[in-house]
């Protein structure tokens, strides 16, 4: 992973901000003292040995066991979930599975994406000595099996972004590098709070994505009883702004495009899609998406790439489409 990273801008937006800058931590063995030679040399070897394979023990979801107090070779299997906080806390990642990572999450080019679904042999043949996993037993999450081949450090579906990202530090013990995340994402919030005060107090947004298959619009600005807490509704939430009720969808947040009226007060809105998706065509070419005051007034952005899940970079990435919302509406 590259020293520092600047998280990918939506799509037309401009502003060069560095959101977050996540630097490794510099390793090193201070001067010897003259004259000690060979022996202190070895013996300085044999630390250093030591250290590199020191264990610390972690109570989590699956029990209490050890780790590697500094991990060598890491498998994250949710490109979402488990491969943003394991990059955004340095980890040695070897691999991962699920779906190639987003434009946006500065994960090594070195780092191979090896499956959708996670395949034993294959993970084995990386000798990780941890892996990062969802805890929820599937194939696509088989925690009881990676268990099998590494200790495994769990995420959880249920749980929001920090909190997933906190366990994580805690059990890693890098308690300072969270700290500098949450710093540089509190920040960038406290910047967009600050450009859009009066907008963000009076305008109502949403953001929205598409399924032609069923004619179905979905706002995912929204929390439903369905689909939890999205990237999307928690940086709305964060930043203080209005989007609108769950009045007139479905469980999940939905409304054909028949019933679109009951978006018609919404000031502005952010679509999701990427913009080259057969979605994104059928969503714009519609009439009655058209017809909407906030499309007829051009107050709609475009937030490309899957945003419907993710840790600290997703979440930043879709606080910046926010922020790049706010400053088309008029």
């Amino acid at each position: 992973m590259p020293a520092s990273s600047t998280l990918l801008l939506p799509r037309g937006y401009t502003d060069n901000r560095i959101v977050s800058n996540l630097t490794r931590r510099q390793f090193g063995i201070g001067a010897g003292i003259a004259g000690l030679g060979a022996f202190l040399a070895a013996c300085g070897e044999s630390g250093s040995s030591a250290a590199a394979n020191e264990m610390r023990s972690v109570t989590t979801p699956l029990g209490t066991y050890d780790i590697p107090v500094e991990p060598k070779r890491v498998v994250a299997i949710d490109s979402r979930l488990d491969l943003e906080p394991a990059v955004a806390l340095e980890l040695p990642l070897v691999g991962y599975t699920y779906a190639k990572a987003t434009p946006w999450v500065p994960v090594d080019a070195s780092v191979p994406f090896l499956s959708e679904i996670p395949n034993r042999e294959q993970i084995l043949a990386l000798e990780p000595d941890l892996i990062v996993c969802l805890n929820y037993e599937s194939e696509w999450w088989p925690v009881g099996e990676m268990q099998t081949i590494a200790p495994v450090l769990t995420t959880e579906f249920t749980d929001d972004w920090r909190t997933n990202l906190t366990r994580l530090s805690g059990w890693l013990g890098r308690t300072e590098t969270l700290d500098q995340l949450i710093l540089d994402y509190d920040n960038l919030i406290a910047d967009i709070q600050s450009r859009h005060a009066e907008k963000i107090a009076s305008k109502t947004v949403a953001s929205v994505s598409f399924l032609p298959d069923t004619n179905t619009l979905y706002v995912t600005s929204i929390r439903t009883s369905e689909k939890g807490d999205k990237p999307s509704d928690m940086t709305l939430g964060d930043i203080g702004g209005k989007t609108v009720t769950a009045e007139g969808l479905d469980p999940e947040g939905g409304v054909s495009l028949e019933g679109l009226d009951v978006l018609a007060g919404v000031d502005g809105f952010m679509i999701t899609e990427d913009e080259d998706s057969a979605a994104y065509q059928a969503l714009v070419a519609s009439k009655l998406w058209q017809r909407l005051p906030a499309v007829q007034a051009g107050n709609v952005t475009n937030l490309g790439g899957s945003t419907f899940y993710g840790s600290i970079y997703t979440i930043s990435y879709v606080a910046q489409g926010w922020d790049a919302l706010y400053a088309k509406i008029s």
